[in-house]
């Protein structure tokens, strides 16, 4: 990618901190000389900021207690059913392995041949996403087939390091793969110009939207139910583009505007609901019950100043995003609860699509390992405790407002149980 990972500094232990059973070489001269980040690629290794090097107490039952090591854990909480997952140092071989105890028996997955090894595939993880912040990176171009791009470039270059542990195509090595689609998911779109004279959160491409309504379509949500020839057309591609008779004179922000009428809206999406017909009504128009009238100003709704907000589509818990047709901003509204939930949906449409399409990819991979898959690949990786653990994290990251309190709608569905958090 042409550009370097800091870790901020390197944990490295002194010669007389390694333990005798420790007899591979390159090992203790690598953990002496060059050291290992504290933390890479949803690995922790801040065990060695206390020395000495532990052994593995679990490993009795192989014999293996003298000769393997703790190096750190994983980010990410193991399956219920399992007992901790260490990443693990073979100190005869040298080879590093993600070990866990699954119905008390001491389980293994390769995670490199060597620790050199795993310092460039933890580098090669974590540069995929930082690469992504720089514009020019790619000549500025984002989108699905650019995020595929990335992942295909880095699993060469990952294969080119570590040879002996991507030898098999039809078993890939544990973590390596699931850590890198996430880290990818950074090159699904462009930030736009900062604080910009109307300018969008995101530079969203055609291609993403078209992956977002693929995407709502595989899991069954997308309505294709219709006899309606402009809804046909609709259902039919899963978008819908906004006729510019469509939008009312109040929606004057023009980045919206454009993303309505040029790239259009996925429709029937999980989260999403965009209807396939009609013009755009302010929030009064739609939904007079719930704002003051002259009559009956009783009804008056707790955010009144939404009345003239443009009802764009169903949101999850019986709400409409309210569109602010002059600064593109999406609120919903407190129908239901005083203060709950809180205004802020996200920063504008682009940002909602860019958070949306980062929550449906991670949201299909955590499908693809359902039916117990993963333990038919792996004696211990779970990609769906990766999956689950980085979910919250990787769709804030797109608009961390949205996440700012426990009320804010994004948190609000991460954070609910019942429903099983964002990728159930």
């Amino acid at each position: 990618m042409g550009i370097e990972q800091d870790w901020g500094g390197r944990l490295r232990l002194e010669s007389a901190e390694l333990p005798d059973g420790l007899v591979h070489q390159p090992s203790r001269d690598f953990l002496t000389t060059e050291g290992l980040p504290e933390t890479a690629a949803f690995l922790d290794f801040y065990t060695l900021g206390g020395p000495p090097l532990e052994a593995f107490g679990d490993a009795e039952d192989e014999g293996g207690k003298e000769h393997l090591f703790v190096l750190g854990e994983t980010t990410y909480t193991a399956h219920t059913t399992h007992e901790g997952d260490a990443v693990l140092l073979d100190g005869v071989t040298g080879e590093v392995f993600l070990a866990g105890r699954r119905g008390g028996a001491l389980r293994r997955d390769p995670l490199a041949t060597g620790l050199p090894h795993l310092v460039e595939l933890l580098r090669e993880v974590d540069a995929a996403a930082l690469a992504a912040e720089e514009p020019e990176a790619i000549d500025g171009h984002r989108g699905p087939a650019v995020v595929a791009g990335v992942v295909d470039v880095v699993r060469q270059r990952m294969r080119a390091i570590d040879p002996a542990l991507f030898r098999d195509d039809d078993a890939p090595p544990a973590h390596w793969d699931t850590a890198l689609l996430v880290r990818a998911l950074a090159w699904g779109a462009l930030p736009g110009v900062p604080d910009g004279p109307g300018s969008a959160a995101y530079e969203i491409t055609t291609e993403l939207v078209a992956d977002l309504a693929e995407l709502g379509a595989r899991t069954g949500t997308a309505d294709t139910d219709t006899a309606d020839t402009a809804h046909t057309d609709a259902a039919a591609t899963g978008i819908r583009r906004f006729h510019p008779d469509e939008l009312p004179e109040l929606l004057t922000h023009g980045p919206t505007r454009r993303l309505l009428t040029e790239l259009g809206l996925p429709v029937g999406g999980t989260l999403l609901d965009v209807p396939a017909t009609g013009p755009l009504r302010t929030m009064a128009e739609a939904y007079p019950e719930e704002f003051a009238s002259a009559d009956e100003p009783e009804s008056a709704s707790e955010r009144e100043y939404q009345r003239d907000h443009l009802a764009l589509a169903h949101w999850p818990h019986d709400l409409v995003i309210a569109l602010d047709g002059a600064t593109g901003r999406l609120e919903l509204p407190a129908w239901h609860d005083p203060g709950v939930p809180a205004a802020y949906l996200n920063r504008d449409l682009s940002a909602l699509l860019f958070a949306l399409w980062t929550h449906e990819r991670l949201r299909a991979e955590w499908r693809r390992w359902e039916g117990g898959r993963a333990r038919a690949a792996w004696a211990v990786f779970d990609p769906q405790a990766l999956l689950a653990h980085v979910a919250e994290h990787a769709v804030a990251a797109v608009d961390p407002e949205a996440f700012a309190t426990p009320d804010h709608s994004w948190q609000l569905l991460a954070d609910d149980d019942h429903m099983g958090g964002l990728l159930y």
